[in-house]
């Protein structure tokens, strides 16, 4: 059977200013446990801030087709940036044993560097056994709970902290109003996280991976850049998707040079032989 999960509280003052609705549908996690003959079976259980901050291996959580596509998306860009880096690891939804005495959770997206083998097989990344701890975390809220948005918004502040995360972003929304936005954490030289602060184009900065992070316009992504060329950030298959439609570009542009050319060679034709034409009929006079 898995282990039972702690129960951990945090005295931390309130924020009103995330503007935390009242309770709402909520999440269901998915989780194996014994059943009464022993036998494994998946249960359904209503999430709770305890059960979210305790993950356990092979847990399911059901926040929504919008947050799971949200935070895949960003996981899936920093992976593509960082996949030629051999000591920076990004993590998708992998539980994190911060430390001792410390929660369990399953960051969204995790950005950890200086690990020993970026390739190894880990069901978890384990902070002691690893040595180092994530230089940036990210956490899509998922609207459909107050407690657990609050988890994200309050709960994690504290924990992340504690756990040395030098950044941590979150990208929130509520119910009533599903455009993201973004609040952001930095560890100052005291071990305080301290807000971080956009441009005055809505630029989050993270130092620890030298990337902008922005919501577009409709509020509906959250867009990656680099700092400081704002080079955007492009996922496997975008890249992938440009590279065809410019070589697609290219052979068309080719196809119509040849074309051009051959019309070319016929005008020059044409032109020679009404030359011959015309001096074969002056000779005639």
């Amino acid at each position: 059977m898995a282990d039972p999960v702690r129960k951990i509280t945090y005295s931390l003052p309130e924020r009103p200013d995330h503007e935390l609705p009242e309770e709402e549908p909520g999440i269901t996690l998915l989780r194996w446990v014994k059943g009464p003959t022993g036998e494994l079976e998946q249960v359904a259980m209503p999430l709770t801030p305890e059960l979210f901050l305790h993950t356990q291996l092979e847990d399911r959580l059901s926040q929504g087709k919008r947050h799971g596509d949200t935070a895949r998306q960003i996981a899936d860009l920093l992976d593509h940036f960082f996949q030629s880096v051999p000591d920076v690891l990004v993590t998708f939804d992998l539980r994190h044993p911060l430390g001792r005495d410390l929660p369990q959770p399953s960051p969204d997206v995790s950005v950890i560097r200086g690990v020993r083998d970026k390739d190894a097989d880990r069901d978890n990344f384990d902070v002691e056994e690893e040595g180092v701890s994530p230089c940036l975390i990210v956490e899509v809220v998922s609207p459909l709970s107050a407690r657990i948005r609050r988890t994200d918004l309050v709960s994690k502040v504290e924990v992340y902290r504690l756990a040395g995360v030098a950044e941590y972003l979150i990208v929130d929304s509520t119910r009533h109003d599903r455009r993201f936005r973004l609040i952001g954490y930095r560890l100052d030289g005291f071990g305080r996280y301290q807000p971080i602060k956009p441009d005055d184009q809505g630029h989050f900065l993270s130092k620890t991976t030298g990337l902008w992070f922005q919501v577009s316009p409709d509020g509906e992504r959250v867009l990656l850049s680099e700092y400081p060329s704002g080079r955007p950030l492009l996922t496997r298959g975008e890249e992938v998707a440009l590279r065809k439609a410019a070589e697609e570009r290219a052979r068309v542009e080719a196809e119509a040079c040849r074309a051009a050319e051959e019309r070319a060679r016929q005008v020059e034709a044409e032109n020679a032989r009404l030359r011959e034409e015309l001096d074969r009929l002056r000779g005639r006079g």
